[in-house]
């Protein structure tokens, strides 16, 4: 990159490349928006400002997209001479770092796997086009996963020695049900009137289901309990077919609006904690995932993540302005 024949690319940034890759790949910026999952309008500013960094024009708008300019086409070059170098440093580095060579797993929760990391996955797999990317689900959040993925994400703090733990997010749990239900049933309004209710529950190992014991009493009535399932995309599908009421994490409101917020004063928070193996910390995939991670919980975007408790009313659910992608748009946002 410093060289006389490239010096004046010599300010470069790695994500600039990686952006006008995909410039030249997909020739307009919004469909780059849609495959970045950001705003076009932020695209826009990230090319402007590089080409005010280098002094250069670097692409040319018109009615039929983007067309790179001359210069334009020699970052092109640089960017895939680049991004070979990175992969053979990728394939060199991994070698006996992660748990399977040319894979990279990442162990979470269904629910945040399945509704939060999976409409995102594009992303990450932008960075690391030549690796497999595998997510587990695991439905005991107490299980040693150390030798079985790369990344993990958890509510409990590890405590082996050999390993990285930092924490991502807050995840605030509030009580939801749908219009349907509502309309049919109310809402409880109280934590004694919840026992007039029907209740879709969640129970798995490391899920502290028994708090519902510690708020309401072990004497329930006769149907309280409408359905119970170890799968939290399960009980969010029932909720929103008016099955019953449940507690949901808060970043549901930025999915759907078939999940309705009911204003019971019962919110539950948890601290989720991003795990990794100390070894595996130069691994240029390692660093690559940690990054796209705390993209994905960064609250400044998805304030449902701050340590705060913050009204899911107000998250905005605007695709095109907060980056949030509805994994069911057929389905959860049509129900009656």
């Amino acid at each position: 990159m410093n060289t006389k024949h490239h010096a004046e690319f010599a300010d470069l940034q790695w994500d600039d490349v990686r952006l006008f890759r995909a410039v030249q790949r997909l020739g307009s910026m919004r469909k780059v928006a849609l495959d970045y999952g950001v705003v076009v309008n932020t695209i826009r500013r990230r090319i402007e400002r590089t080409e005010e960094r280098l002094g250069l024009t670097l692409v040319h708008r018109s009615a039929n997209g983007i067309v790179l300019a001359e210069d334009g086409e020699k970052l092109l070059r640089i960017g895939e001479a680049m991004s070979q170098a990175a992969e053979w440093d990728l394939a060199a580095s991994s070698k006996d770092v992660l748990v399977k060579p040319g894979e990279l797993t990442i162990a979470c929760t269904e629910g945040i796997g399945t509704l939060w990391l999976t409409p995102r996955m594009s992303r990450l797999q932008a960075v690391l086009p030549e690796m497999t990317i595998g997510l587990d689900f695991d439905y005991n959040l107490e299980r040693d996963r150390t030798h079985e993925a790369d990344i993990w994400l958890t509510y409990e703090q590890p405590t082996q020695a050999d390993l990285i733990a930092s924490k991502l997010a807050t995840i605030h749990f509030a009580v939801y049900a749908s219009q349907s239900y509502i309309q049919r049933h109310g809402i409880p309004s109280t934590m004694d009137s919840l026992k007039d209710h029907r209740v879709v529950e969640h129970v798995s190992p490391g899920v502290r289901s028994e708090l519902l014991d510690f708020l309401i009493g072990t004497e329930r009535p006769q149907g309280f309990i409408a359905m119970r399932t170890n799968s939290s995309l399960s009980q969010l599908w029932s909720v929103t077919r008016g099955v019953g009421i449940g507690a949901l994490p808060t970043f549901v409101s930025e999915i759907t609006s078939a999940a309705a917020l009911v204003p019971l004063e019962l919110r539950i928070r948890r601290e989720l904690r991003l795990v990794y193996r100390s070894k595996a910390k130069p691994s240029p995939a390692i660093l690559a995932t940690v990054k796209w991670l705390r993209e994905c919980f960064d609250r400044a975007i998805h304030p449902c993540f701050a340590d705060t408790y913050i009204d899911p009313k107000t998250f905005r659910r605007d695709s095109s302005d907060t980056n949030i992608v509805n994994i069911f748009p057929d389905t959860f946002d049509e129900i009656n």
